[in-house]
């Protein structure tokens, strides 16, 4: 059955958040998408062009990717009482394309310890400190922004 965008039918839980992402200075390209699971979310990354072997996802308190090495992003974000370097587990990819999907707790899509607002950066590798004009281990920035669900 179809609905139209003005049936109240249609709203139902929010569809959550996605980050499409752009490679800094590298040609990685994808998606990190997050939709709200009980306590946590669930993580879902796609990406392209990834060097091989490990990665890691973080978040970050900025929502801005101006800056050519994820400085703009501000610093790894993380709930009080969780570390930004160790919310998500390492990803690995064995062919530079990757499809993953993990499960965070205390972290939600909005609210006080929401995502709605800040930056994903992936990294090549353990996650640093990124620091103003120094070349890091930052491949790739998205911004969280709500997702468009599917309407007629």
């Amino acid at each position: 059955m179809f609905q139209s965008k003005d049936s109240d039918a249609s709203k139902g839980p929010s569809p959550g958040l996605v980050a499409p992402l752009r490679g800094l200075g590298s040609a990685v390209s994808g998606k990190v998408r997050v939709i709200d699971r009980g306590d946590g979310i669930t993580v879902m990354v796609s990406g392209t062009n990834l060097p091989i072997g490990e990665y890691r996802v973080a978040f970050h308190q900025n929502g801005n990717c101006s800056s050519s090495n994820g400085f703009s992003a501000g610093p790894a974000w993380a709930p009080s009482g969780q570390s930004p370097a160790t919310l998500i587990p390492p990803l690995t990819n064995s062919d530079g394309n990757a499809e993953a999907s993990v499960w965070v707790s205390g972290v939600h899509t909005a609210g006080e310890n929401g995502l709605a607002g800040r930056s994903v950066l992936l990294y090549w590798g353990k996650i640093e400190e990124v620091r103003p004009g120094v070349r890091n281990n930052v491949i790739a920035c998205g911004i969280f922004e709500p997702v468009q669900p599917f309407e007629f």
